[in-house]
């Protein structure tokens, strides 16, 4: 029997197609049983689920002694203060364990990982009953059917390769943003260390012209000055103590978000920062950087997951046209029992799913362009963070060897010329205030050169620092 029904809308005609005969032998059930069958083994083909290690990568990127667990509960607005003696590593930690940035990728891995193994299960039969009463008092006619779609069954495989990719992609992301809590982490650590150092030197170099204010207006008493030395070094004074209140005002703000990362928003912020400053790594040099980024880099991982997924969905897109389609068995009793198998199929007379097709094939060229564009991100990110760690090295280090002893040498040879009587208080004072201007100066390139580490230590995917003494 052929069934031809056309909708009034304009979606695609659907052929049903049954075939019944009378009288089966059992053998001959066996046989339509066994077309049925075939059609499920077109899809029973079902590869093993891609281990979900996420946390282990985690722990992996961020040197943890043990992973960090999913939280099906929120995570506390404010956790439990930890010590006074902060130190990097303990900072990191506590930040990645109490971060809600994390704990959201976790959630979509697993809801990644839900898909995957939704993508392995069977589509459910249709059962199909109709009970007819034919004209003229005769036994009721009943029709069966048991049918499974056939399509899923058909794109099964890709599906659950794309779920697996889908899968991978979510576990690196996952990956990425515990690499930028480390980051920021980092940035915020060493920012009040550097802030720190900077607030003591502008502390003293507001009390070194505080003094030489007072030597100028002794000697503008006496007559040897001039009113314009005394309201110059007024003004400088106003604008050290300036500084040295933006100084602090940089510090709070600093330690507030690095309570904020420690989860504690509203907890301490005076704790004591034990690790110095980074300025000195044993730098590799610069194709063994990028080659290594390029390999590690979790974006580059989730790029090319996710441009898998797409491909997947591509040819998955070649079968739309086929959606709606079942096949299984039908029965039907009249006089006596018939069983055949049954199809149904759209016939693409209006959509032939060539509009999807295309669709799905300009996704997956724009996921392959993202991908070269990642690719030469963090290309350019390496290049950049490297020369910018080797000029900032060598800066940082010819200020401390070279800079800072003559300024040093200024001072210690002023303070002689003062003690021998050969000059007032004024040159000893100045060279002091240049002396702390080289400091503040070598602070910063400190922390320009720290900044620049790690910088370079996130582009190349997180890898071990070997940091050298600062001295070496």
């Amino acid at each position: 029997m052929i069934q031809y029904d056309r909708a009034v809308s304009f979606a695609k005609p659907v052929l049903k197609m049954k075939f019944t005969v009378k009288n089966l032998a059992s053998a001959s059930r066996l046989k339509c049983v066994g077309i049925f069958g075939l059609f499920v083994v077109v899809g029973c083909k079902t590869p093993p689920m891609p281990a979900n290690d996420t946390d282990q990568h985690i722990q992996s990127a961020a040197s943890l002694a043990t992973a960090i667990k999913f939280h099906t509960n929120a995570l506390p607005v404010e956790s439990t203060a930890g010590p006074n003696r902060l130190a990097l590593s303990s900072a990191i930690e506590q930040s990645l364990r109490q971060s809600p940035e994390i704990q959201i990728a976790l959630a979509k891995v697993r809801t990644a990982q839900s898909a995957a193994k939704q993508s392995r299960l069977f589509p459910n039969p249709i059962l199909n009953v109709v009970l007819r009463q034919p004209e003229g008092g005769r036994s009721t006619i009943i029709e069966a059917g048991l049918a499974a779609k056939l399509t899923e069954l058909l794109q099964r495989p890709r599906r659950i390769s794309a779920a697996d990719a889908q899968l991978r992609a979510a576990s690196a992301n996952a990956v990425t943003t515990t690499l930028d809590v480390i980051h920021d982490t980092q940035q915020n650590y060493f920012k009040i260390v550097a802030l720190q150092k900077e607030a003591a030197i502008l502390t003293a170099r507001s009390a070194s012209l505080s003094k030489l204010l007072r030597v100028t207006e002794v000697r503008l008493a006496a007559g040897e000055g001039t009113q314009l030395d005394v309201t110059t070094l007024r003004a400088e004074l106003a604008t050290a103590n300036l500084d040295r209140r933006e100084a602090n005002r940089k510090i709070k703000a600093a330690k507030y978000a690095l309570a904020h990362r420690l989860g504690q928003p509203a907890g301490r912020i005076d704790w004591e920062l034990v690790t110095p400053l980074y300025t000195q790594i044993a730098l590799r040099i610069e194709s063994d950087a990028i080659k290594h980024g390029l390999l590690v880099r979790p974006e580059i991982q989730t790029d090319r997951w996710q441009l898998a997924a797409l491909e997947d969905a591509t040819a998955l897109a070649k079968l739309t046209w086929l959606e709606g389609a079942a096949a299984g068995l039908n029965t039907e009793r009249d006089a006596n029992w018939s069983l055949g198998p049954s199809v149904t199929l759209p016939l693409p007379i209006f959509d032939n799913g060539q509009a999807r097709r295309e669709g799905a094939r300009a996704q997956a060229i724009a996921s392959r362009q993202r991908l070269t564009q990642t690719t030469r991100q963090v290309t350019v990110e390496i290049r950049e963070a490297h020369h910018a760690v080797a000029e900032l090295m060598t800066t940082t280090r010819h200020v401390r060897t070279r800079l800072l002893p003559l300024h040093e040498q200024r001072v210690t040879l002023a303070r002689k010329v003062f003690k021998a009587g050969q000059e007032d208080v004024t040159r000893l004072r100045l060279a002091e205030l240049d002396h702390l201007e080289a400091q503040l100066k070598h602070i910063r390139l400190q922390h320009q050169t720290t900044s620049a580490i790690l910088r370079l230590d996130r582009a190349t995917g997180g890898s071990t620092l070997e940091i050298e003494n600062e001295n070496n």
